[in-house]
């Protein structure tokens, strides 16, 4: 039957005065025998559950081959509960092979197979919402590919079913019905042709108006102009209305407008029926005012008393729990630079509050501790931080180092400044002051409670110390283990060999050859694994330690030269001393001793020093430095530009190399300041016959640039980490390539 076809025979189903004048237990024959015959089929059944919507009861089920009707069958969802499952999810089940559909496969063997049935067509017969009942077309003895009309059509006279369910109701309990149309708190419209053709007495008090008042009205006129998300109401209305009249109940929250003009919230439930052969909708109005009311409420209550778990009551300020939740988010929105510090901890100890509680009381403490609040939180949030109250008189700031525009130090001092300005109390006037801790993440502490005890260490090292501010050094941590363990142990592991290095090549920029590597250090400790040597090396320069720490990244650099040379390369060897081994002429005669007995070409050997290495001992580092270079090593000025050396310095200096700091170099391109600096730099070397290297040097970008302003040399991650010894050989193979070894 074409969808003519059937349109005609849905209208002549919903005309039929034997579904209209009887009940829906007594018209379920006469709608399964119409639907079989309409789109010839096999077998047509209407199943309806009885209070509970998970075993379904077969009302009627109609047999086109014998032309009878029989019920009584009952289809349970524990037997089926995927069937059930797709009858909640789908509007419609178009199983053409029923036997393999995963949606009907279960009902195969109990149920599909005994009756020979092959294909299902499924319409869910919905009420308020819920799945109540299902319309079941069956095809016997063969496969058949349901139309798209035929879906329509079931699914239409699925929703009629629906419809009916009501009408059966009204039928069966007439004057109940009537009752409850009447006087229940419901608002009811039944709307014809976009308008309220006739409505119940609950739905006049709804909106504050007569009969007379509401009938004749669209919903849009009793709407305001737009609903709450924006939208205008008369264009979602219509696209509600309309989709109902195609066949799908509505259920949505709208808010609707009284006469008087105020509004309410309310539950909406639009569902299409047909009423003397015309399409109206039946609306169900609830009024949610109240329940809106108490979730917001609830929620203004939730929100207070998440607010005061989470905010000092005197002050307003953020906890210590808040303290670790943010530097957590913090930490976990940060991706941190090698070497840079990126969460700042400053921990603000009050001067004198004490003085304060007992002189003037507590009430004037507690009104202090709420102005400098104030001021503080004030200052904090203009810097970019976060400010929490510890309690009593102790307060935290907490800062993202990569979105402030100022240094730790500055924030420091314009904190500090912010608490030294007086506070007026009646006609008193108080200036406090405080001592402040700072510590950094992640060179002080991996989390926020490890950087608040660090913190601590400073802020009382500045009040012991009268000083302002003070950053955290583990030298006046008496209480950190890890330290105390691990000078114990160093002495142990170089003993041990415990220690490896890691070497990061270094390039010529115009020729693109390797001129050599950096070794670094590191510990592979037997309890801790790989550990960094910003962790061991302070360490190591508090105690002789550094001394034999020296000596076996020397003597290691050396074994490698030679381990190069065997292997075809002639890469130099850059390494690094403190400044206690330039004060200290032992690794100098060590160093001299194994270029005669190794025999190697002290040029494949380069020391590097610090500027500040010069600064406490300059003529006796000038004097070791000297002998270096008698000796044919060249020496290198490191992380130029970072410490304290005068000009004065280079021209003393037996410098060969001056390596521009990691520091100036990442952002070079970006920042003006640093791009001048490396120029300047590059000047600066070069007046005075230096080989200039970069360091930090992490794209092609900045290689180019660099190149480009008459640098010579570079290292850094784009060219090559630093790398365990086999690994960096393999980087050299595959750098260079077997033609580039040396002739043996």
């Amino acid at each position: 039957m074409n969808s003519l076809g059937l349109e005609d025979s849905y209208l002549a189903l919903v005309k039929d005065n034997r579904i209209v004048d009887s009940s829906l237990h007594e018209s379920a024959s006469v709608i399964s025998r119409h639907c079989a015959l309409a789109i010839s089929a096999s077998r047509a059944s209407v199943w309806m559950s009885q209070g509970d919507n998970n075993v379904f009861h077969c009302l009627s089920l109609y047999s086109a081959d014998k032309d009878t009707n029989e019920s009584g069958a009952v289809l349970e969802e524990k037997d089926f509960p995927r069937y059930f499952k797709s009858l909640s999810t789908e509007r419609v089940i178009d199983a053409h092979r029923a036997h393999y559909d995963v949606r009907t496969s279960e009902l195969t063997e109990s149920y599909l197979k005994p009756l020979n049935v092959h294909s299902l067509l499924d319409a869910t017969i919905r009420h308020l919402g819920n799945v109540v009942g299902v319309l079941c077309v069956e095809m016997v003895s063969e496969e058949r590919k349901w139309t798209k009309e035929e879906q329509v059509f079931v699914t239409s006279v699925a929703d009629f079913i629906s419809q009916r369910i009501i009408a059966d109701e009204l039928m069966r309990r007439e004057e109940t019905y009537k009752a409850l149309f009447d006087h229940t708190n419901e608002g009811i419209i039944v709307l014809s042709d976009g308008k309220c053709a006739d409505i119940n007495p609950s739905l006049c008090s709804m909106f504050k108006g007569s009969r007379d008042d509401l009938i004749g009205k669209s919903p849009v006129e009793l709407s305001p102009s737009h609903q709450p998300g924006g939208q205008p109401s008369a264009d979602v209305a219509m696209d509600y209305i309309s989709k109902c009249l195609q066949g799908e109940p509505q259920n949505f929250e709208w808010v609707h407008q009284r006469l008087d003009g105020t509004q309410f919230f309310a539950d909406i439930a639009l569902n299409p029926v047909q009423i003397a052969g015309e399409d109206t909708v039946f609306v169900l109005v609830r009024d949610i005012t109240d329940r809106k009311d108490s979730e917001e409420k609830t929620q203004i209550a939730k929100e207070k008393l998440a607010y005061r778990a989470s905010h000092d009551p005197l002050t307003g300020l953020l906890v210590r729990d808040q303290l670790h939740v943010y530097f957590d988010k913090i930490k976990n929105n940060n991706t941190v630079n090698s070497g840079a510090a990126s969460i700042a901890l400053l921990l603000l100890d009050l001067n004198r509050f004490k003085e304060v509680n007992d002189t003037l009381g507590h009430a004037t403490g507690d009104s202090v501790l709420v102005k400098l609040s104030n001021c503080l939180g004030k200052q904090v949030s203009e810097l970019g931080g976060y400010l929490f109250r510890l309690g009593g008189d102790e307060f935290v700031a907490l800062f993202d180092c990569t979105q402030c525009s100022e240094t730790v130090d500055e924030i420091a001092t314009k904190l500090h400044k912010c608490l030294k300005m007086p506070i007026s109390l009646d006609d008193i006037k108080i200036e406090m002051g405080a001592s402040i801790g700072i510590a950094l993440y992640p060179d002080n502490g991996e989390d926020s409670h490890e950087l608040l005890r660090c913190a601590d260490v400073a802020m009382y090292n500045a009040k012991n110390n009268d000083g302002v501010t003070s950053s955290y050094d583990a030298q006046n941590d008496m209480n950190n283990k890890r330290r105390l363990s691990m000078i114990v142990e160093l002495g142990s592991g170089i003993t041990k060999n415990e220690l490896i290095l890691h070497f990061q090549p270094r390039i010529h920029l115009k020729t693109g050859d390797v001129t050599g590597c950096e070794a670094l250090v590191r510990w592979r400790h037997p309890r801790l694994g790989l550990v960094p040597p910003n962790e061991f090396l302070p360490l190591a320069e508090m105690t002789e330690l550094i001394h034999p720490l020296s000596e076996w990244v020397l003597v290691n650099s050396v074994s490698q030269i030679k381990r190069f040379l065997a292997g075809g390369y002639s890469v130099p060897i850059a390494m690094n001393i403190s400044a206690r081994n330039l004060t200290d002429s032992r690794l100098i005669d060590k160093l001299g001793t194994l270029i005669i007995e190794e025999n190697i070409d002290p040029e494949l050997l380069e020391i590097e020093i610090t500027e500040s290495a010069l600064i406490n001992h300059p003529q006796r580092a000038v004097e070791n430095l000297n002998k270096l270079d008698l000796l044919g090593v060249h020496i290198a000025i490191d992380d130029f530009g970072t410490g304290y050396s005068s000009l004065s310095y280079l021209k003393k200096l037996p410098l060969s190399t001056l390596k521009i700091d990691r520091s100036f170099v990442k952002d070079m391109l970006i920042d003006s300041s640093d791009s001048v600096i490396v120029d300047s730099t590059i000047d600066l070397a070069h007046n005075f016959s230096l080989t200039v290297v970069a360091e930090g040097v992490e794209d092609q970008a900045t290689l180019d640039e660099l190149a480009a302003r008459g640098c010579e040399q570079a290292q850094g991650f784009f060219i090559g980490k630093p790398m365990p010894i086999d690994e960096f050989e393999r980087w050299l193979d595959d750098y260079y390539g077997k033609s580039q070894r040396l002739a043996s």
